[in-house]
């Protein structure tokens, strides 16, 4: 049977269908904002108008309507969103925002074609830093060291070299630009930014870049695709884990020897940190401003007794600045044994007050 797509637009309200899929909105004036779950969104970029519709990142470009929102969270084609927003009740109403028990949306498998040209790109920008003095002095000035860049294939684009690179190498530049890695034919969506790869295995999955001049905004962009957990490989089947916010802090993490993934944000899907069930203790060392706070806490209910929050000094406002500080590495470890014994003590504690 078809469906009409126009009553689909008019009957799922974009902000509860944007809200379904883990972002907060506020509202300011006649539109809503939030951060964009597209990318990797320090400040609330993404805007939702309910009046026409629509939304919009102005992070990434991302936009359209709520079809469109739904066909890049969930990695859907045109139909299948189509199907998924126009099947059951919801399509009579909005459906009501899902709780963290609910199964996360299904997420479209990359292509091997898909792999080659993501980690295609990885290698040229990847080259790239290697020989460029300006990215490499950045990273020693946020600590850091030149093996956890080899080790984690850092990369830098210089806006020029990718099209032409994927042209020798007979990858298609639609397809580029359909994953976010062109625009408008052959400008590069990491122009000016250092790249951070989620590797896995021998293959690149996703990316995001980091402008190395903070006048070049937005700060942060990723890729066209479902933002994952960066350095998901890195923590599989660990006792321990590290759950940081940021890329940098990640990197931080990584330099210290520390099994560790980064959320990208602290807005995630329902079920994202799943994969840490077998982990016996999940770390969470996430910003100290309120939105970090609010996650640490949220997710560690989540995880259980298993979790610890480890809160920084104050004053810092991430793992990686810390990592800037003297004495920074020192003092992290100094506050994660107190963190551990505070922990240990804690079942004691309760026994006596019985």
């Amino acid at each position: 049977m078809a469906i009409d797509t126009e009553r689909i637009k008019q009957q799922r309200a974009i902000a509860d269908v944007v809200e379904q899929h883990g972002v907060e909105l506020r509202r300011s004036g006649g539109r809503l904002s939030g951060r964009c779950p597209f990318h990797a969104d320090d400040s609330p970029s993404l805007v939702v108008y309910p009046e026409t519709r629509s939304f919009y990142c102005f992070g990434c470009g991302a936009g359209g309507d709520v079809i469109d929102f739904v066909r890049r969270a969930e990695g859907l084609g045109f139909r299948e969103a189509l199907e998924r927003l126009g099947s059951g009740p919801g399509a009579e109403a909005p459906t009501p925002r899902r709780t963290s028990a609910a199964r996360p949306a299904p997420v479209r498998r990359l292509s091997l074609d898909d792999r080659l040209m993501l980690s295609a790109a990885s290698e040229l920008y990847h080259e790239t830093l290697l020989r460029t003095p300006e990215a490499l002095r950045y990273l020693e000035g946020r600590g850091i060291p030149p093996w956890v860049a080899r080790e984690c294939r850092l990369g830098i684009s210089d806006g020029e070299r990718l099209a032409p690179y994927l042209k020798r190498r007979r990858l298609s530049l639609k397809r580029a630009g359909e994953l976010g890695l062109l625009f408008g034919g052959d400008g590069e969506t990491m122009s000016g930014r250092l790249v951070v790869p989620e590797l896995r295995g021998a293959h690149c999955a996703w990316m995001v870049g980091r402008s190395l001049d903070d006048a070049l905004q937005p700060k942060y962009r990723g890729l066209a695709l479902p933002k994952p957990l960066l350095g998901t490989e890195r923590v599989r089947r660990r006792q321990r884990v590290f759950v940081t916010e940021g890329p940098f802090d990640w990197l931080t993490a990584v330099s210290w020897g520390l099994p560790a993934c980064a959320l990208l944000g602290t807005q995630l899907r329902p079920g994202a940190l799943r994969f840490l069930d077998r982990a016996r203790s999940v770390v969470f060392v996430l910003d100290t401003d309120q939105a970090g706070r609010d996650a640490a806490a949220r997710l560690a209910a989540a995880v259980g007794d298993r979790a610890i929050v480890l809160h920084l000094p104050d004053g810092v406002k991430d793992l990686n600045e810390l990592g800037t500080l003297p004495g920074g590495r020192e003092n992290f470890f100094q506050l994660l044994d107190e963190a551990q014994q505070a922990r240990r003590k804690e079942p004691a504690d309760a026994a006596t007050t019985r």
